[in-house]
């Protein structure tokens, strides 16, 4: 897959996620139940997060594939990275909390112990993520820099 094609595909899950949340906009405006809008967001939340999962494995898969068939040993990599996002997931999941408040139940919605803990796992996720981002940069600039060090 060029260049070319890979940034068609990119553009293309830009405008589904754009248009996704145009729906939301639209059906949240048009409502007639006041949680009509909320219920809306948390369909669109779960879409959104939908296609971003498949996108990232998407690509990851294809590179793994690409990378497989060229460099073997670099495919590895990929792997490893599949790995830790999986693992950063499962982390997150368990760790994710399952307790309904009164504040969640002030405004009138529905609202489950699974979609709390869908909610909360999500946030976390993106925590754990971070926090291993940081620490990847961390490790990669501190490594640059001792080796122009010493």
């Amino acid at each position: 897959m060029n260049a070319i094609s890979i940034r068609s595909a990119l553009t293309a899950l830009r405008i589904l996620i754009i248009v996704l949340g145009c729906m939301w906009v639209v059906s949240a405006i048009n409502a007639d139940d006041p949680n009509g809008a909320v219920e809306s967001l948390v369909s669109l939340n779960l879409y959104t997060g939908a296609v971003c999962v498949v996108a990232i494995l998407g690509f990851g898969l294809f590179h793994f594939g690409q990378k497989l068939a060229t460099n073997p040993k670099g495919a590895m990599g990929t792997l490893i990275g599949f790995a830790v996002f999986f693992v950063a997931g499962l982390i997150a999941w368990v760790m994710a909390d399952t307790t309904v408040t009164s504040a969640m139940l002030a405004g009138g919605a529905t609202v489950t112990e699974e979609d709390v803990k869908i909610a909360d796992a999500s946030i976390q996720f993106i925590y754990i993520l971070g926090i291993l981002a940081f620490v990847s940069i961390l490790a990669v600039e501190g490594k640059s820099i001792l080796k122009n060090w010493l």
